[in-house]
């Protein structure tokens, strides 16, 4: 079962400390902002695996990187448990871009 991840839309946490945006793709693959406000940020890609239909793990090189579960869908917030607290993250409507094709 596929926990309710909106694929190609983009995912914003509601923080005003810390930057993490996300794009999850139907593939497995999802690309990814992370860091904070005004510093240092990141775009990495990374994989992730469904464990349930509420939990998955976003995984990057090294292995491991976070775990989601209880994810739910309310309105345009995305709720999940990241190691043991809440986040919320907005859905953006618009979808991510796309390159042009040769």
């Amino acid at each position: 079962m596929q926990p309710p991840i909106p694929f190609g839309r983009r995912l914003q946490l509601a923080s005003d400390t810390h930057v993490e945006i996300y794009w999850f793709e139907s593939n497995g693959f999802l690309r990814a902002t992370l860091g904070t406000p005004d510093g240092p940020q990141c775009a990495p890609v990374f994989r992730y695996r469904v464990l349930s239909g509420d939990s998955i793990e976003l995984i990057g090189s090294d292995g491991i990187i976070d775990t989601w579960t209880g994810i739910r869908v309310e309105g345009d917030l995305l709720h999940a448990e990241s190691g043991g607290k809440p986040k919320a993250f907005r859905i953006a409507r618009e979808a991510i871009e796309r390159s042009a094709q040769p």
